[in-house]
């Protein structure tokens, strides 16, 4: 089954480039100039969606936080809006990955593929081994990818959030490198590349802190990261 991709970019060569670059891996792509023709393209059901951040009709980081509260799609931004700041900030507001605008498209082709590899994978989780992880005033729904606290309270993760929360819980204790990080996410780790700090950073406000005051992820300088809370399962 052929996979979709949504180009959203008022640029009509940039358009062209990413199209082609996306075909020769078998991806189709439809395209939105505008936020307001990115919700009507959503209904089409694409794979993944690539945002530019400057549009006509809106900033793309507002659109992608409106669009992180209702959906977990794959998002990689493509702008020359690419200084650390706003590479930070549009991780923040939700997007799984950020490349800046001219790129390698060989590169670019590559993070689209990971991106659609994740979740492919992310298959759903046999009745008999649907899992509730519970750490602290917190529990982690593996079935549903929910986190919810004892107060009922709901925190929301996005993908890569999810999926590093989940290896934490897997790992508790033990310290886990950010290349080790890295490659859950199928990223290609690069020593300055601060996505990983910017989703432990929000998962850690999500979480908020323990009954003793401490984070649940502690940083171990030159290690990467260790998760300090004992954790147990149910189904």
């Amino acid at each position: 089954m052929r996979q979709t991709a949504l180009i959203v970019q008022n640029d009509p060569g940039t358009c062209r480039a990413l199209s082609s670059t996306l075909a020769t891996a078998g991806i189709e792509s439809i395209h939105a100039e505008t936020g307001a023709a990115m919700w009507q393209q959503l209904e089409r059901g694409p794979d993944i969606m690539i945002l530019d951040l400057s549009l006509p009709d809106g900033d793309g980081l507002e659109l992608l936080r409106q669009f992180r509260q209702t959906s977990d799609l794959p998002v990689l931004i493509h702008s020359t809006r690419s200084d650390e700041i706003e590479r930070i900030a549009g991780i923040e507001s939700g997007a799984d990955d950020f490349l800046p605008k001219p790129c390698n498209m060989r590169e670019l082709l590559a993070r689209v593929l990971s991106l659609l590899r994740r979740t492919r994978h992310a298959t759903p989780i046999p009745r008999d081994e649907i899992r509730r992880l519970h750490f602290g005033e917190w529990t982690l729904n593996t079935a549903t990818r929910e986190l919810t606290r004892s107060d009922s309270a709901s925190a929301a993760l996005g993908g890569p959030g999810y999926t590093l929360l989940h290896t934490f819980l897997e790992h508790p204790f033990k310290p886990l490198s950010r290349e080790y990080l890295s490659r859950i996410l199928n990223r290609e780790y690069m020593p300055y590349d601060r996505i990983i700090d910017v989703h432990v950073s929000q998962i850690r406000r999500a979480l908020g802190k323990r009954a003793d005051g401490c984070s649940f992820i502690k940083t171990l300088r030159s290690q990467g990261y260790v998760f300090v809370a004992d954790v147990t399962s149910s189904h």
